[in-house]
């Protein structure tokens, strides 16, 4: 006659559904994002001690005029600057795809290919500075030594970035869930646009 002993299936299949999902796969996607912002900041502080180094130079002694055009300077920049804009939403895109899509994210394509464009205006620039202009160090003196270190750091910072990319790439390809990772990634690309204002504003205008 009694009914508490008998479990209806029907009310008992919702309470497995609707159990708390788990929560270590964002506590960690947390942390790791934790992690890069404050891998980022530490290396945003080095840049920026670099360059207020050269701005404390050029309080004290004039700066000449780079025989590259800061037009040209300029629209390299740009390229970064797109990114900077078109990633997030392609990232946006990459992350409404359904867990376990067979196709590849284009995150990291349209980073490596303006990356790529990037890094081949840059390494012209530098290449007719040298060659054709005959900025040399240490014959340049300071100007030259900071148009060529500072421009060769950010071009390290910006293969690593393209790099962290292309392994992003090769673990979709090997099966992994890389959707949580591009927020972390596209952040790199942030992190090279907004230090090369930095570099355009401390070391490329006269």
């Amino acid at each position: 006659m009694s009914t508490d002993s008998t479990l209806d299936p029907r009310t008992e299949s919702p309470s497995v559904e609707t159990s708390p999902p788990s929560t270590g796969a964002s506590h960690e996607e947390g942390t790791r994002w934790l992690g890069t912002v404050l891998a980022w900041s530490a290396w945003a502080m080095f840049f920026v001690s670099l360059v207020f180094a050269v701005g404390w130079y050029r309080m004290r002694a004039p700066w000449p005029s780079l025989p590259i055009s800061r037009w040209a300077l300029g629209l390299t920049g740009l390229v970064l600057l797109a990114g900077d804009g078109v990633l997030p939403l392609v990232a946006r895109r990459d992350r409404r795809e359904p867990s376990g899509a067979r196709r590849s994210p284009l995150t990291p394509w349209v980073a490596m290919g303006l990356g790529l464009v990037f890094l081949a205006l840059q390494a012209t620039w530098t290449h007719l500075a040298w060659w054709d202009e005959h900025l040399r160090i240490p014959e340049g003196g300071v100007p030259a030594s900071a148009f060529y270190g500072l421009t060769a750091l950010h071009a390290l910072h910006v293969v690593g970035v393209m790099s962290g990319f292309f392994f992003l790439v090769l673990r979709h390809l090997r099966g992994a869930d890389v959707r949580t990772s591009l927020r972390r990634h596209v952040l790199g690309w942030r992190f090279v646009s907004g230090m090369w204002l930095l570099l355009f504003a401390a070391v490329y205008l006269p």
